[in-house]
């Protein structure tokens, strides 16, 4: 429990928190350090949503149904109705946050579409801080719902796979928390009122690893508790194909953004391989 609340606060809101403190002394960090950095920690959500959570899902659905193949048909109409599921809460929120001028297409590239503050430019501060707060909430739901799930499922004393999946959740939430003081910033808001949106947006993230960790570590049914990574799954999906990915190519454009992505699966693959044979 306690190795839940220490890491989950450190991935969630201190990693954003830091970010954030960054934007105070820094407008800008070298490019290639938070290319790199988004890059990475993208690479290693990927190879955990198909490394350890499908997997999971899949052998607790076997288990509880002794049927294979139907097992599998399961876990992937799941996975697709969730991600379905938040791309339409995504689509929603992105019309009423976003006014493109009359002579632009809505297909028009946004500077920060996964965490756009452009509603504070026409809408009243209460309205505009309520819906960017659940657009951040939507977007970090899933990421604190992994992580708590991969801290139930350790067997051993030292939960290896939570502790590396929060690591990677504090250097991606380090950029998110820079990228959103310095979006608040740049559209004129006080230092203060920054601070604190970004701060807030942080919570969900932590408050749903706690949720997550608490209702897969209570649950002794296996249906319920593959459905919940496979929920995860689907949700974390959602957040790699539709925010993660467009934004680390779109933002830094990198020539090297793809082997930074590899780089990120390719480690965190072999981190997982060795703490396996530990457990």
């Amino acid at each position: 429990m306690i190795y839940v609340v220490i890491f989950s606060f450190l991935g969630t809101i201190f990693a954003t928190l830091i970010g954030a403190s960054f934007g105070f002394f820094f407008k800008k960090l070298k490019k290639e350090i938070t290319s790199f950095l988004s890059s990475f920690s993208v690479g290693s959500l990927f190879a955990l949503s198909f490394l350890e959570l499908f997997p999971e899902s899949l052998e607790n659905m076997e288990a509880a149904i002794n049927d294979s193949f139907l097992s599998t048909l399961y876990i992937l109409l799941i996975i697709l109705g969730t991600g379905l599921l938040f791309y339409l809460m995504h689509e929603i929120l992105h019309l009423l946050t976003h006014h493109h001028n009359k002579d632009h297409s809505d297909e028009e590239t946004c500077k920060d579409h996964a965490h756009s503050v452009e509603v504070f430019n026409e809408k009243s501060i209460g309205f505009a801080s309520f819906i960017f707060l659940i657009a951040i909430s939507i977007h970090n739901i899933p990421e604190g719902l992994t992580l708590g799930i991969t801290f139930s499922k350790e067997t051993s004393s030292i939960p290896l796979d939570g502790i590396l999946t929060s690591i990677v959740l504090l250097l991606h939430n380090f950029i998110i928390g820079f990228t959103l003081f310095n979006s608040f910033i740049s559209h004129n808001k006080k230092k203060g009122f920054a601070l604190l949106m970004t701060s807030l947006s942080a919570i969900p993230a932590f408050v749903f690893s706690l949720i997550g960790y608490f209702i897969s570590s209570f649950t002794i049914d296996s249906l319920y508790t593959s459905i919940l990574f496979a929920i995860s799954t689907g949700s974390l999906l959602y957040v790699i194909f539709i925010e993660l990915i467009p934004s680390v190519f779109k933002e830094y454009k990198s020539k090297y953004t793809f082997i930074y992505i590899l780089i990120g699966i390719v480690i965190f693959t072999l981190i997982l391989a060795i703490g396996g044979h530990q457990h």
